[in-house]
């Protein structure tokens, strides 16, 4: 089962390293980035991967595309404020899901 886990978790990680990868240098669509890099950096600190590392890179895409939505009106979302936000949410939904 753990063997099952951990390869989910890769796989996820895959996938929203894809998904970021496609969606950020289109600086005109504000889909599901900030949602994506959120998990994705939850999922680094809980398995020790810097998936995340090369979005986050000062000027990179991340803050390319902050910059590429501001002027469309949607707000930034700082990387440390998408963990936080992502955890809150994942820890609400895990003690949520034990009672």
């Amino acid at each position: 089962m753990a063997y099952r886990r951990n390869l989910q978790r890769d796989c996820a990680g895959e996938i929203l390293t894809a998904c970021l990868d496609r969606y950020l240098p289109r600086t005109d669509l504000d889909y599901d980035q900030p949602a994506a890099l959120g998990a994705l950096l939850r999922l680094d600190a809980l398995l020790g991967t810097h998936h995340a590392d090369p979005f986050t890179e000062p000027d990179g895409l991340w803050d390319e595309w902050v910059k590429g939505v501001g002027r469309l009106g949607y707000p930034g979302h700082t990387p440390a404020g998408l963990r936080r936000w992502t955890d809150l949410h994942c820890d609400f939904a895990d003690g949520w899901s034990r009672t």
